[in-house]
């Protein structure tokens, strides 16, 4: 894309960017979702905004967009350090689909800096973690949901019924003997804090700008939960692509900020077991929205879900036959 598609999207739109230019337009994409574009824009008198544009794809595109955005400005009102949002745009015919414009933060990611000093830098990935769960979760939902949680089984029975629901919508019932499980144990997860939760908590997901301040970034799955979610899906992912030494420091260090021991955390691992074989499944089938290029990127790292896979029998006894097709499909 060249920088005319932004000057004229800006200078259309928002009058209020006067005599403006666009320069270094960039794609820094690198998950599997959404594609991002890095440019700076250049007001009169010289002032430069670093930007990206956050484009997402799909039907459902719209909504994702607005929940995004809405979820990132009310964490900045209530002091929690992401990205300024600028703006969103909802129509499709500028840069092919809708998107969002936010601060572009440059420094690179805390798993860089974890790199270069992991005993620095890991106290502050696990202070953002605790610090999220932390924030008054009522700020995250409507007055008229807030008296939902008192029921302390409601986000647990309120998910499995949504995951049923997706699986039988999408064709995925070989995933129902985890949700079976998962019911018959319920019980034993009350949800008695409620929490705002990212989704998809890791390093690669926090910018360091050059002064040093973390941003958090990629909000698409935010919402008000089980703070054991949140936690149990970072730790499934660090021992889906590192180690399980790693997925035990991450509970370890997690448990050390926020003073106390976390309850039940594997029947939460086995959820997200559960969520990430359905998602890499069924993106690969094609019956969810990614990205181009987004599933030849899933089989670049095939040897992951393998891991997940035998997490998921770790935890549960339970054996996915069609998962271990799966693996021997994109393994070819």
């Amino acid at each position: 894309m060249d920088e005319s598609v932004l000057r004229e999207y800006f200078e259309s739109n928002h009058p209020a960017f006067d005599s403006l230019n666009i320069h270094n337009v960039r794609n820094i994409t690198s998950g599997w979702e959404t594609e991002i574009l890095s440019f700076d824009l250049e007001e009169s008198g010289g002032k430069i905004q670093k930007l990206v544009a956050r484009i997402y794809p799909g039907s459902d595109a719209v909504p994702q967009a607005q929940k995004e955005a809405s979820i990132m400005m009310k964490l900045q009102e209530i002091g929690y350090p992401v990205p300024k949002v600028h703006l969103i745009e909802t129509v499709s015919s500028h840069l092919g689909s809708p998107f969002m414009i936010m601060d572009r933060i440059d420094g690179g990611t805390l798993d860089d800096k974890l790199i270069e000093d992991e005993r620095k830098w890991a106290p502050v990935f696990f202070k953002l973690f605790v610090d999220l769960h932390k924030l008054d979760w009522r700020e995250m939902t409507t007055p008229d949901r807030v008296p939902l949680f008192d029921d302390e089984y409601f986000y647990i029975k309120t998910t499995l019924s949504e995951i049923e629901k997706a699986l039988k919508l999408i064709g995925k019932q070989e995933f129902m003997p985890i949700v079976d499980w998962a019911r018959e144990r319920y019980r034993d997860v009350p949800c008695k804090t409620p929490s705002i939760i990212h989704g998809d908590f890791h390093p690669f997901n926090i910018l360091v700008d050059e002064q040093g301040k973390p941003y958090v970034i990629d909000w698409g799955a935010a919402k008000v939960a089980d703070y054991r979610a949140d936690l149990a899906w970072t730790m499934l992912l660090t021992y889906a692509y590192d180690t399980k030494e790693k997925r035990d420091m991450i509970l370890n260090e997690y448990e050390h900020s926020l003073g106390k021991r976390v309850e039940q955390i594997e029947y939460f691992e086995a959820l997200s077991t559960l969520r990430r074989l359905f998602d890499v499944t069924s993106s690969f089938e094609g019956k969810t929205n990614l990205r181009p290029g987004a599933v030849e990127l899933m089989k670049e790292t095939a040897g992951h879900v393998v891991r997940v896979r035998d997490r998921l029998e770790d935890l549960t006894a339970i054996t996915i036959p069609e998962v271990d097709e799966f693996i021997e499909k994109i393994n070819e």
